[in-house]
């Protein structure tokens, strides 16, 4: 096999965390424009920022640990410095080209990663502008767009993903950005290259290998997408993906699971004139609580009101597993029961694929989630630049990191701790 073609840094994933890091090795480096954020007004803070204006990736990290915020928490504030969109005059960030370093992004999807593949139609949980990346705010691609959108609106699949296409162009990402590969493997190297990946390319019908001396890793949530295992889940009437309802022209439709993505498919499906049984682990208590703290989102109203109705086209079993799938759509519960289906829709999620780094020892994990369902374990990190503590030179990107909670609001924010550390090493290492 030839020589792995080495990069400074590798960039696993074209989710928003790979792309975020992405844009600020290409040289966009963030710097302050406007007024320190009044949340930002205490002790060292401001000081900091303002000696770093120009290029807020030179900021002093240890320092703004010190001073009591982590920089994740700083770049959130500065990214947003109000949870709703009062306009461009308002923005505190701007951005200034600068030269790119040598970088290299690699994943199996298109830029968005899993955006490309959630329900048709399905909302985000957020407005548009938290769904943003910094160096191409959402309301400059309504406008080179043509979409006549709110920010402060709920933004649909179908306005995301073109914008996450769009950002590659905008940033100049696409010629360093291999779209055909999925990695399979992940070993420690020697003193000339810290990390080997090796890759299927699709397109080349192939293993090839790459080599680096910084790895992001960017390969979001679920990448590995949880079973059930149980008896007969390979049955040709079980989907583990669900797009629109008039994939499922059958009348009975089974839903297993109890996320915000079951929630969508049960109701989509209920109003599309389906009779949903709908089989949650959980407890009704759980779905209760989520669907009276959601009535901001629209479908979590038209839950409410399914239920409030007591619709007897959507049967919700609570504190139910799956024991098995049996010819002919039969399905049984561990409650006993027989229910008969044309179609099952299994919606439970996934998980980071951890295993690709699994020659590198044992990883200090911690669990991260929200007061509803959403669970996820995510990597222990030096806080002042989200390095990993195990691996050193691999930053978790995104949700995968410890500390950024479960919230798109913030998890953009952990790429500018992680390029600051990387530009600081390389420099280092350039001047050494």
């Amino acid at each position: 096999m030839p020589e792995p073609q080495h990069h400074s840094v590798i960039i696993i994933g074209g989710g928003p965390g790979g792309l975020g890091v992405a844009a600020l090795l290409q040289g966009w480096r963030p710097r302050l424009v406007g007024s320190v954020p009044d949340r930002l007004r205490t002790g060292a803070i401001p000081d900091l920022l303002t000696g770093a204006s120009d290029d807020l990736l030179s900021l002093d990290m240890d320092a703004v640990v010190h001073a009591g915020i982590s920089p994740f928490d700083l770049f959130r504030i500065l990214h947003h410095p109000t949870n709703d969109y009062r306009g461009r005059e308002a923005r505190v960030l701007g951005f200034q080209k600068r030269p790119a370093i040598d970088w290299l992004m690699l994943s199996n999807e298109p830029a968005g990663g899993l955006w490309n593949y959630v329900p048709r139609n399905q909302l985000t949980l957020s407005p548009a502008h938290w769904m943003e990346l910094a160096p191409y705010p959402m309301d400059e691609f309504f406008n080179d767009s043509g979409r006549n959108l709110d920010p402060n609106d709920l933004i649909e699949k179908k306005d995301l993903v073109p914008y996450y296409h769009r950002f590659v162009v905008k940033t100049g990402l696409r010629d360093r950005m291999r779209l055909d590969q999925n990695v399979v493997s992940i070993t420690p190297g020697d003193d000339s290259r810290r990390f080997v990946i090796g890759a299927e390319s699709s397109t080349a019908g192939r293993l090839i290998e790459y080599s680096a001396d910084f790895l992001v890793f960017a390969v979001g949530p679920k990448a590995v997408l949880r079973r059930l295992d149980v008896p007969g889940e390979e049955r040709d009437y079980i989907s583990y993906h669900y797009d629109h309802w008039d994939d499922y022209p059958g009348e009975r439709v089974m839903v297993v699971g109890g996320g915000r993505s079951a929630d969508w498919a049960a109701t989509e499906l209920h109003d599309a004139g389906r009779h949903v049984t709908y089989v949650m682990r959980g407890q009704e208590s759980t779905q209760l609580r989520l669907i009276h703290d959601s009535q901001h989102l629209p479908y979590y109203v038209r839950i409410r009101e399914i239920i409030e109705s007591g619709s007897p086209r959507l049967d919700r079993r609570y504190g139910i597993h799956v024991k098995a799938f049996e010819p002919g759509g039969r399905v049984l519960l561990d409650s006993h029961d027989f229910v008969d289906v044309d179609h099952v829709i299994v919606e439970i999620g996934g998980e980071p694929s951890y295993d690709l780094l699994r020659d590198f020892g044992r990883l200090s994990l911690t669990e991260g989630r929200d007061r509803y369902r959403l669970q996820l374990m995510q990597m222990v990190v030096d806080p002042k630049s989200y390095e990993s503590v195990d691996i050193s030179g691999l930053y978790p990107a995104g949700y995968l990191a410890e500390g950024t909670g479960i919230s798109v609001l913030g998890m953009h924010c952990t790429v500018y701790p992680m390029a600051a550390d990387i530009l600081s090493k390389l420099r280092v290492e350039a001047e050494s």
